[in-house]
């Protein structure tokens, strides 16, 4: 039987606002404790018109171009060829059984039919038992998660085990899909094997659909839990004694938990994991030091899989793109900068190529790709200046620049809470991770605050009683944003003290324009990279002064002229989010809002067959 579960996330008309962040993480926190409602068709009826509807994106609908975006999410596989895959990996583990030592891990099966399995994790206790002679059979399988990037799919089996299928959206080209997955999986692995991180365990996956499920996807370990959301309340009160919320606190630790281990190696060169037979045009060890034999060679550096170097990069040619994908070596850590402004200015080049010749329908104008060119080539420049191990106002900054692993969602949506005696905390989607330096490392998402730090509000804001109460309000937001990232930053210190300089405001500051672009989403936000690369220019002089940059002069430079209409251009990009409902979800609206809107009248349908609030005009 197959289950379909739907439900959605309650968001309000969000704008560009700090705030949308905390907004967001509470409504996926009411999300995750919400009753799905359900839907069942036969697994033994491929004509079930009920089966169609299993695949298709059901979580929410966007303003415009909704059919397209949906069809793009679709994830039809063959259940028969999952259940090939499934009865392969059982035999597997059975045949290992007889002849396996002790503690052996095994290197990964590349399979003949092009999927490719991690012998070590499939043993009767992950993996189950039937009785001799009995196939294996999925008994159900439910949609439990419609991801930005996957969807996931609880099968359950005869074995008496629960497995996980993600299989990602079709949302990019087969090489990037490939290259994510393959070094996701590897990263998985190294977590698992050489780090002592709980991840679930991967049994196997395929890189494209040529395999039985034909669609690309992992097969890994269900994990039974909650996710460490539910105990994750930013604006939650502090008790009277002035000490911070201890449920706040315990959910910080359990992550920087996770980090402090993910930090521990150092690697030989900047880049992303893979297995060995993945990257074979290198033969350099992953780390050194390795003293265990099964674990020795079992992984390689190959290229970033990190998202800013793949997202939205269909307009290059694939050789074209991996020239700014590294590895880079690690002498050379601030390459990395200088490639994501190259690769970034190379992609606008295409895209403003292909728009001159009238052969794209983006709906970006020519002037927005011609100024990202100008934004992100003067990332590049500005990259080799930034961090230089002569460096010595900036404490341990050789231990800053060493490459180091990076899980790009450190959050308490990605950790679940294992429902056993332990609460074990396990971590999960290592998509997209990378090796780079810490000191370009943002802070995690769910506490990164850049706004007004305020530590005591009594102290901090003068006359805070005698505010009024929407001031109050204001300020107490500031004072639990800046709580939270304090309680961050304090346990890396706890953790890792070698690496807290990376927290510097100065040093901050000198990162934040390449943190801009790693975390850009939509094209308009190369003005945040401008902005950041105007204020370092305002200061740069100061910098030099204290030994914080090795150039006294600045890299680029920004006529008055360019500044002014740069605050313009910003002024306007903030005024229309603002303005714009849903402009921080891209127009994209949950699912049981949007029916809850239409049915109100609130948004209408325009003769394109896209939507629009009743309060605007439809553009």
């Amino acid at each position: 039987m197959l289950k379909s579960t739907k439900t959605c996330q309650r968001l309000g008309l969000l704008s560009s606002s700090v705030k949308r962040g905390v907004v967001a993480r509470l409504a996926a926190k009411r999300f995750i404790s919400e009753k799905p409602t359900e839907t069942f068709t036969k697994l033994s009826d491929e004509n079930d018109p009920q089966r169609n509807a299993f695949f298709k994106y059901t979580w929410g609908s966007w303003l415009k171009n909704d059919k397209l975006e949906k069809e793009r999410r679709t994830t039809s596989f063959s259940i028969e060829g999952l259940t090939d895959v499934l009865n392969d990996l059982y035999i597997q583990s059975r045949e290992l059984a007889k002849n396996e030592k002790e503690g052996q891990i095994r290197p990964p099966s590349y399979n003949a039919n092009l999927t490719v399995s991690l012998p070590h994790n499939s043993n009767a206790k992950t993996v189950g038992i039937i009785n001799p002679n009995e196939k294996v059979r999925i008994t159900s399988m439910a949609s439990i998660h419609e991801g930005k990037h996957h969807r996931i799919y609880k099968v359950e089996t005869n074995l008496g085990k629960a497995f996980v299928l993600r299989i990602p959206y079709a949302l990019d080209n087969e090489n990037t899909i490939a290259f994510r997955l393959k070094s996701e999986v590897a990263t998985l692995d190294f977590a698992d094997l050489k780090l002592g991180i709980k991840v679930p365990k991967v049994f196997c996956y395929g890189v494209n659909s040529l395999n039985p499920v034909r669609q690309p996807f992992i097969l890994q370990e269900y994990i039974d839990g909650h996710l460490l959301m539910r105990d994750w309340n930013p604006l939650a009160e502090d008790p009277e004694d002035n000490k911070p919320n201890p449920a706040l606190k315990d959910v910080v630790e359990k992550i920087a938990d996770f980090q402090k281990k993910l930090l521990s190696i150092e690697f030989n060169e900047f880049g992303s994991l893979y297995f060995a037979k993945d990257c074979a045009e290198t033969d350099q060890p992953a780390y050194e030091g390795e003293t265990n034999p099964d674990l020795q060679n079992r992984w390689r550096i190959g290229p970033t899989t990190e998202r800013c170097f793949w997202r939205h990069k269909s307009a290059l040619k694939f050789n074209e793109q991996r020239k700014f994908l590294g590895p880079w070596p690690i002498n050379k850590p601030m390459d990395i900068i200088k490639d994501t402004g190259l690769i970034e200015a190379e992609n606008a080049k295409a895209r403003l190529a292909l728009k001159q010749a009238q052969a794209s329908s983006e709906a970006v104008d020519e002037n927005t790709l011609k100024e990202q060119i100008n934004t992100f080539t003067n990332l590049s420049k500005i990259g080799p200046h930034l961090f230089n191990d002569q460096l010595t106002a900036i404490p341990n900054l050789a231990d800053l620049l060493k490459p180091r692993l990076h899980h790009p969602d450190l959050d308490p949506l990605n950790v679940i809470i294992a429902a056993n005696e332990e609460k074990t905390p396990y971590l999960l989607d290592f998509e997209g991770s990378s090796i780079k330096p810490f000191i370009i490392q943002n802070s995690p998402q769910f506490v990164a605050y850049d706004g007004l730090k305020v530590y005591n509000l009594k102290e901090d804001v003068p006359d805070y009683e005698k505010l009024s109460e929407p001031e109050k309000a204001q300020y107490d937001f500031m004072f639990k944003r800046t709580r939270n990232q304090y309680l961050w930053e304090s346990a890396l210190n706890n953790n890792v003290p070698k690496l807290i300089s990376a927290v510097a405001p100065p040093v901050k500051l000198l990162r934040s324009p390449y943190i801009a672009a790693v975390e850009r989403k939509i094209d308009q936000e190369y003005l945040l990279i401008d902005e950041a690369l105007i204020q370092l220019q305002e200061v740069w002089e100061v910098l030099a002064k204290n030994g914080l940059v090795i150039s006294g002069k600045y890299p680029i430079h920004f006529t008055k002229d360019q500044i002014e209409k740069h605050a313009k251009q910003l002024t306007e990009f903030h005024e229309k989010l603002v303005a714009t409902p849903f402009a921080a979800t891209r127009g994209w609206i949950p699912q049981d809002m949007f029916d809850n809107l239409v049915k109100a009248g609130i948004l209408i349908k325009d003769e394109k067959g896209d939507h629009y609030v009743k309060q605007q005009k439809a553009v």
